[in-house]
């Protein structure tokens, strides 16, 4: 991975941890009335929703569209389901505390989380503009 892929990747992980917090707050607090899985579930949405905000803004340094909005859900159900499953591994078959096992889930989850928000981020623009200085192709005349 490149020096960028690393910032951002390091980007996403430091807003992975704010939104760890966003969603084991609201997990929690639902948890108090709704069983774990349910819990999960709206925790998760809401940390969705800052995540995509945060990863644009910050880590992919780019504006929010709704294209990319409505795209971000599908990475977002790629980690879900990942981290449900985990989660429900943990709690059934390892007898693991609910609480702590969805932090296990949530952690397991983030590789494949990072690869898939930033195709639903950037897909359809350049990742990165031309550096100074770079050869481009030849354009005939009213190409420009």
């Amino acid at each position: 991975m490149n020096a960028r892929g690393l910032r951002q990747f390091a980007s996403f992980a430091a807003i992975g941890v704010v939104n760890t917090t966003i969603y084991y707050a609201v997990y929690v607090t639902v948890n108090l009335r709704l069983p774990y899985l349910a819990a999960h579930a709206v925790g998760y949405a809401v940390a969705m929703c800052a995540s995509f905000l945060l990863n644009s803004w910050i880590t992919l340094r780019t504006k929010p569209t709704w294209r990319g909005f409505a795209r971000y859900p599908l990475s977002g159900a790629v980690n879900v389901v990942a981290s449900g499953v985990v989660l429900h591994l943990a709690v059934r078959a390892l007898d693991m505390d609910e609480n702590v096992a969805a932090l296990v889930a949530g952690l397991l989850a983030t590789p494949l989380s990072f690869l898939v928000a930033r195709w639903a981020i950037t897909a359809g623009r350049p990742l990165m503009p031309p550096a100074a200085g770079t050869i481009r192709p030849h354009m005939h005349e009213g190409q420009r």
